[in-house]
């Protein structure tokens, strides 16, 4: 069972405004300025953030770590800059750092989340989270969530060098674990990773909170559409028993 991180189990509308807010307070108790000053650099720079990685000449120039490592080390720094205050002299290492313990603190899980990890390990299915973010992202924010303990393994964007919505990401998951891929349960909100993952044969299920998407817009790779996690091991326990979903 590979579970996606933001979007399936942890909710981004939750750690947003928290992380602002204490990534703020850390940071003025630690170098100065107020914690205004501070939101509203975090602000601009993951404007420039957000903006810089949407753009796909942004990936032509390095691998998939390479960017993010310059994206991170390069959003801190113009955080410093903007209030006026000198950054560290290892901005990389100190952005992972920060995130890592500023999202340890926060419990952004959806409230069906931990029940369903929890029913999926007592049925004894393997439980693992695939996501396209860094490390100290996805370490961080399963700690928060009080999910990290439960899971048997974490595969991340920067462990396998590759974005999650190419056939490197899902053929470096399928190397790392023992598995039979049609056996196998991919849940994601996105359909670009959803379709990355079908080509590995791996089995994929929508979670559509929302209900965002039309019937229309459904490849026929994506096997079964959820609105929440509570059906999840029903799922699990038909395909187990061969049954068609």
């Amino acid at each position: 069972m590979f579970l996606d991180l933001w979007g399936v189990l942890t909710d981004s509308r939750k750690m947003v405004p928290a992380y602002r807010r204490r990534v703020a307070q850390i940071l003025s108790s630690r170098h100065g300025g107020s914690e205004d000053a501070w939101m509203r650099a975090h602000d601009v720079a993951g404007a420039w953030y957000s903006d810089v990685l949407k753009e796909p000449e942004t990936w032509s120039r390095g691998t998939w770590l390479e960017v993010v490592n310059r994206a991170d080390s390069e959003n801190l720094r113009r955080m410093f800059r903007e209030v006026g205050i000198a950054p560290p002299q290892d901005p990389l290492a100190a952005a992972r750092a920060l995130e890592f313990e500023v999202m340890s603190t926060i419990d952004s899980a959806f409230p069906d989340a931990r029940p369903a990890v929890s029913r999926l390990k007592r049925e004894g299915h393997q439980v693992c989270v695939t996501t396209n973010a860094t490390e100290s992202n996805a370490r961080g924010s399963l700690h928060g969530a009080r999910l990290l303990s439960e899971l048997d393994d974490v595969f991340t964007g920067e462990r396998l060098n590759a974005g999650k919505a190419t056939p490197e990401y899902w053929s470096g998951v399928r190397n790392a674990v023992s598995v039979n891929a049609s056996r196998a349960v991919v849940v994601d909100d996105r359909l670009d990773y959803l379709g990355a993952a079908a080509t590995g044969e791996f089995v994929t299920l929508l979670l559509d909170r929302g209900g965002r998407y039309s019937a229309d817009a459904i490849p026929p790779s994506v096997r079964a559409i959820l609105r929440n996690l509570a059906g999840l091991p029903h799922f699990v326990d038909v395909l187990d028993k061969g049954g068609n979903v």
